[in-house]
């Protein structure tokens, strides 16, 4: 039988699981430590047991964090094929000042790309992108992002790009447009950018986690399923909401519900998801992170800043977004701090019983009421932004801050589900991933017939779900559909693909 270690980094808390079959035998969760590493470790321990770990998969949040505080991103060439029609909207043209000014990415405009029907824009020129490559070499940019016109449907150029690029500079990193985004070239090039600025921190995290883990290492993915963990490396853009995701595939497999909303509840945000066939349902086509307009793979998710770290205002009974984060077991008043925070709201309600009671004597009915009647607010406006009119869905709490904030929902006369092991759904969600490859294609119907565009779509799904680590018996699909793109030509079609699969973690 196999065991299975799941760990979640979350702001908070870093929790960790592990399940031998479909059992769980062990939870854990531990303060996250200002290294990640150290509490990622501490979790570990507390799971691992005296049974050989035949996989472990981790759901971690320093990509995320890496964008959002700027940091630990690595300078990254702009590579976009399809001169001369292309060059009218410059690459990184809407991202925030800041982000720009930190990493100084050089731009390139090169010939090549092709029209929506396959039709070459103009011939790729070689000795050009030889000269790129000598460039960067000579600016020391390590990293490149290709994307070329149409590359999602022919990735003809942005390959032999990359390949010429190595040629010249065989330690150059070159991401490429087709792997990460979809259609929409100044998104999916955003897409591609942002991964390459992160691939060198990648590179460094994984390896820290496989120096750490003695099984085979997976990490987390945004759509509910986890890639090789040199995948992830490569594909770190692919791991940027993988905490929220896992807790709602989490939900999903402890309460049997494939339809319905999820509440995670952490110690720093609440994460609302809703389900759709027991995994996240996806953003539309344009979504922002750290203030960048992309449009890969990502869940469709409302945050706020309330969790059990939240700040509360003693006056006006605000909560967040401010928290004390990892710091609630010292700074929160019950844990002989000097912060009132939502857990201790919690307390002096009798809702929860933890840290001493008596340190929050003095907070009175009146400001329980004020925080009260604002959470109630958001959380209302939270499941109509999920819901249709007059179709209430199954709503499930999950997370470390849950107990917090359940009665809320019963006065908005909706009893939440709290499975058991709630409070780690994410670290569980984390160790039941499958694996999930996923492209979105676009087809001249002059050329190819609707029953062709679909079976190819499905067909490169199947393989990349392969690919990043699926056993190939096992490669189902989960979504296929089409749309016809009236608004650039009659006869263009947009496919969309996904498939899953059971891990093939090898002998």
């Amino acid at each position: 039988m196999s065991s299975v270690i799941g760990i979640d980094v979350g702001g908070t808390n870093t929790d960790a699981v592990r399940l031998c079959g479909d059992r769980t035998v062990a939870a854990a969760k531990v303060p996250t430590t200002p290294d990640i590493q150290s509490g990622l470790l501490t979790a570990f321990a507390q799971v691992r047991g005296a049974e050989p770990i035949d996989r472990v998969h981790i759901g971690t949040t320093a990509f995320t964090n890496a964008l959002v505080e700027r940091r630990h991103l690595e300078p990254a060439a702009a590579i976009r094929v399809g001169a001369p029609v292309s060059e009218s909207l410059p690459p990184m043209i809407d991202w925030p000042e800041d982000l720009r000014c930190a990493v100084a990415n050089p731009v390139f405009f090169v010939r090549g790309g092709r029209e929506y029907n396959g039709r070459s824009i103009r011939p790729l020129d070689r000795s050009e992108i030889e000269r790129v490559a000598t460039t960067l070499v000579a600016s020391h940019v390590t990293q490149a992002a290709v994307t070329a016109v149409f590359g999602t449907s022919y990735p003809d150029d942005e390959l032999q790009v990359a390949e010429w690029l190595q040629t010249v500079n065989p330690d150059l990193g070159v991401s490429l447009s087709h792997r990460i985004g979809r259609f929409g070239i100044l998104e999916r090039e955003s897409a591609t950018l942002l991964n390459a600025m992160l691939r060198p921190l990648a590179a460094r995290t994984v390896a820290a986690y496989r120096a750490a883990v003695p099984a085979s290492l997976f990490i987390s993915q945004n759509d509910g399923t986890v890639m090789r963990a040199d995948r992830a490396a490569e594909l770190p853009v692919f791991a940027l909401a993988s905490g929220p995701t896992n807790s709602l595939r989490g939900a999903a497999m402890l309460t049997g519900l494939a339809d319905a909303i999820v509440f995670d509840v952490g110690g720093t945000t609440t994460d609302v998801g809703r389900l759709r066939g027991g995994y996240p349902q996806l953003a539309g086509l344009e979504l922002e992170v750290a203030g960048v307009r992309t449009n890969f793979r990502m869940p469709d998710l409302c945050s706020v800043g309330v969790g059990g770290g939240s700040l509360v205002d003693p006056v006006t009974g605000a909560v967040g977004p401010r928290s004390v984060g990892f710091r609630l077991i010292t700074e929160a008043l019950v844990f002989g701090g000097e912060t009132l925070t939502l857990t201790d709201i919690a307390v002096a309600a009798r809702r929860v019983e933890i840290g001493d009671p008596s340190r929050v004597r003095h907070v009175g009915a009146e400001l329980i009421a004020r925080v009260d009647a604002q959470l109630r607010a958001r959380f209302l406006r939270l499941l109509e932004s999920f819901e249709e009119p007059h179709q209430p869905l199954p709503v499930v709490l999950v997370g470390g801050g849950a107990p917090l904030v359940a009665h809320l929902l019963r006065e908005l006369g909706r009893q939440g589900v709290q499975p058991e092991h709630a409070s780690v759904a994410n670290a569980y969600g984390a160790a039941i991933g499958q694996v999930g490859g996923e492209v979105d294609l676009t087809f001249s119907l002059a050329t190819t017939s609707r029953a062709a565009a679909l079976a190819r779509a499905e067909r490169e799904a199947h393989q990349r779900a392969a690919e990043a680590g699926a056993r190939p018996g096992s490669i189902r699909t989960v979504e296929l559909e089409d749309a016809g793109l009236t608004y650039l030509a009659s006869d263009a079609l947009r496919v969309r693909a996904k498939a899953v699969g059971d891990l093939d973690v090898g002998p």
